[in-house]
């Protein structure tokens, strides 16, 4: 009997010392799988919703560009960019089934923001001016399309949303927008809002669309279109125009999972929501499954507890370090159990789930980085050969990025010299020296993948074993190359250079990466160009202007700037005095001689001899003139001239002589004039071109001796006696000035 009680008692001892405590570190296993698995599965959850919303984004703004298409292909036609609003009505009645995508109609503003025509017409809103509309704005800043917020701009002031177009004529002019409009809320047969609803999500859930002020443009709930969803969760990150996925509470209450992108090219954003309780429906098994081998870890080893503590304690520890490897994201590690019981069984679903984890999450990243990887590749390159125009500099770093893209060993970039029959080494990575000694300088005929890439305009990939025999086969060979890829630099459709690849593995440089090697040519041809002419522009503009720039920026810049440091030191000496009001004074001269020095800054920028002047002539360079100076500063501008002084240009030394007494007088009237509008007219009459320019400034007593030798017009009247031309002054104070130059052809 007492052997028996001892037993019963050894038997409790052996459950208490050994069963309580594995049944401890079993049961904290087994939560902590049960945890890490909803943790991993709600970050995926989350993760696989952002590419959803991201996708989503970019379906949606492929649909746009039929639309922008559409509108810009209307603005390119000579009936509209004329801008005669006669013509242009005309223009729309005609495309009239064309534009009817747009249901709220279509608009022509000039390049005043006057509305000039409209289809369907609109009496009511012609010679309205709407310049002020920020579609408007942003539309002469840019070339593509402009999207709008919703803006009650439709018929009758109807709510609509708009797309913008600008409207460029045949010689690169602004000429005003093309503005389609669709109607809000208008979801039957409107083929904007098709486009949304054909969005395809991988699994069931909703989309909304907001504007730049969290606006809903859409929903599948029609009563909620145009609301203000600012106070929602699901817009609380909205303004920061990156992508994100988050649980939170709906518009309705619902637990959901929200994911946001940026629509590309507009203000808007797109939203997804599913339910949390639908995305996680399919689990649902597999957590009662876990939380079942819960239960089976406490009683399996209370079973077989007295057979052996120690044999259990080690596939548990191997299982807890397994469960945190799992937590911290390694997929990859298992668990090997031979005990062939509920442990090894448990070890194994533990492994089965990992796999799974692991497959699951390699699916994802495939398939986003498929999704990405056409965009990125481009935006990569452009990144790299944007951000110097130094060529040495510009070329490593785009050759760097092409190996690293296209998973290359080698590389190096060629330039065609001047005759287009010799390639230069400019820079490589990876090549051998003797290589490197062989591609120094070569006939292009010797190299058969780069003479036929540069003849054809687009990427070669071919294999060293069908090369024909010759050095350049030799020398692959002895290196042990496999596959040439040659790449042409294309720039403006023609071949600068070339980049070569070299592979010793077959697997890579697929001929499914033309299209993708083509791209990055015309990147870095494109890059290669800007460097050589910012190269020679550099070098030809550089000992011409140092000096003048130098004097100039002493004798303005520099006082101006000395002035802003007096003053800077005067405010700062009566505001720890206590004056303030001597301080408000003397920040305000700070704040007035600061402005004068960025509009000297300007001057001396623009002074410097415009390229554009030689290459398009005295009309297009003051033009620009005062496109970029004058009206950057505040000055309202006329520009009229006759089309054949644009046509048929004068003599190079002439129209540098009337740019720069035009570029004097403008000076003067930014420095001291105080006029708020300037008018420039260029005029060819009678074998004589007469060139005037007028402002409403203060104006000033040509008499009292200005006009020998203030302000420049001393200058001025000598550029216009070596033209063999006369310059006259007509000023009075308070009347402005207007200065005229005729020089006989």
């Amino acid at each position: 009997m007492l052997l028996g009680i001892r037993w019963r008692s050894m038997g409790l001892k052996i459950f208490a010392w050994s069963f309580i405590p594995a049944a401890i570190i079993l049961g904290t296993v087994a939560l902590l799988i049960f945890f890490a698995y909803q943790q991993v599965t709600a970050d995926l959850v989350l993760e696989r919703n952002q590419d959803v919303a991201r996708l989503a984004a970019v379906q949606l703004n492929t649909a746009l560009a039929e639309y922008s298409d559409l509108l810009t292909g209307m603005a390119r036609t000579a009936d509209i960019y004329r801008a005669d609003p006669q013509d242009q009505q005309a223009a729309l009645a005609r495309a009239a089934d064309r534009l009817a995508v747009f249901d709220a109609g279509v608009l022509i503003l000039n390049s005043a923001g006057t509305v000039a025509a409209a289809q369907p017409e609109r009496a009511d809103i012609l010679g309205a001016n709407w310049a002020n509309r920020l579609y408007f704005q942003q539309s002469q800043q840019r070339t593509g399309p402009v999207y709008s917020d919703i803006v009650n701009d439709g018929p009758a002031g109807q709510p609509v949303i708009a797309a913008a177009v600008p409207i460029i004529d045949d010689q690169g002019e602004f000429r005003g927008k093309l503005v389609g409009f669709f109607l809000l809320g208008q979801t039957a047969g409107s083929p904007f809002y098709s486009s949304i609803v054909q969005l395809s999500l991988a699994d069931a859930g909703d989309i909304y669309l907001i504007d730049g002020q969290n606006r809903l443009i859409y929903h599948p709930n029609p009563a909620l279109i145009g609301a203000d969803i600012s106070n929602q969760p699901v817009v609380e990150q909205a303004a920061s125009r990156r992508v994100y996925a988050r649980r939170t509470q709906g518009l309705e209450g619902d637990d959901i999972v929200a994911s946001f992108a940026p629509v590309p090219g507009t203000p808007w954003g797109l939203i997804t929501e599913e339910s949390w309780t639908t995305l996680f429906q399919a689990s649902q098994w597999y957590r009662l499954f876990l939380l079942i081998l819960l239960a089976m870890g406490i009683i399996v080893p209370a079973l077989v507890v007295m057979a052996g503590a120690r044999r259990l304690t080690h596939p548990i520890n191997d299982m807890i370090e397994a469960s945190k490897a799992v937590a911290a994201g390694n997929f990859s590690k298992t668990i090997s159990v031979n005990t062939g019981d509920e442990l090894e069984e448990l070890a194994n679903q533990f492994n089965r789930m990992a796999e799974q984890l692991q497959r699951w999450y390699t699916i994802m990243q495939q398939r986003v980085a498929g999704r990405t990887q056409a965009l990125s590749t481009i935006n990569a390159i452009s990144a790299v050969v944007s951000r110097s125009l130094d060529l040495t500099e510009t070329l490593q770093d785009a050759l760097d990025k092409t190996l690293e893209i296209t998973e290359t060993e080698a590389g190096g970039v060629f330039r065609l010299d001047e005759s287009g029959r010799h390639l230069s080494l400019l820079t490589q990575r990876h090549l051998s020296g003797p290589m490197i000694d062989f591609l120094q300088s070569f006939p292009r005929e010797a190299g058969p993948v780069t003479d036929r890439a540069l003849r054809k305009g687009h990427p070669v990939i071919r294999e060293v074993a069908d090369f024909p025999a010759g050095e350049w086969r030799t020398v692959l060979e002895r290196e042990g190359w496999r596959r040439v890829a040659s790449i042409p630099l294309i720039a403006k459709g023609k071949s600068l250079g070339a980049i070569n690849l070299f592979t010793r593995h077959g697997e890579t440089l697929f001929v499914e990466h033309i299209q993708l090697l083509a791209a990055i040519g015309q990147q870095i041809g494109i890059a290669l160009e800007n460097a050589q002419l910012y190269e020679q522009a550099q070098q030809l503009a550089m000992a011409e202007e140092r000096q003048r720039l130098a004097r100039d920026l002493h004798d303005s810049v520099t006082q101006a700037l000395y002035g802003v440091t007096l003053y800077a030191e005067a405010a700062s000496r009566q505001l720890s005095a206590g004056e303030v009001d001597q301080a408000t004074e003397n920040l305000k001269d700070l704040r007035e001689t600061a402005q004068e020095a960025l509009r000297e800054i300007r001057l001396l920028i623009f002074e410097l001899r415009p390229p554009i002047l030689e290459e398009q002539g005295l009309v297009a360079a003051l033009g620009a003139r005062l496109e970029t100076v004058e009206g950057r500063s505040g000055l309202r501008t006329a520009f009229e001239f006759e089309e054949q002084l644009r046509q048929n240009r004068l003599p190079l030394d002439l129209e540098t002589g009337l740019y720069r007494i035009a570029q004097e007088a403008l000076n003067n009237i930014l420095k001291h004039a105080h006029a708020h509008e300037v008018k420039v007219r260029l005029l060819a009459l009678n074998r004589q071109i007469v060139l005037e320019i007028a402002d409403d400034g203060q104006g000033f007593d040509p008499t009292n001796g200005a006009g020998k030798g203030r302000l420049g017009l001393h200058t001025m009247r000598e550029r216009a006696a070596l033209l063999g031309g006369e310059l006259n002054i007509n000023s009075q104070p308070g009347q402005g000035t207007r200065i005229k130059v005729e020089v006989n052809l």
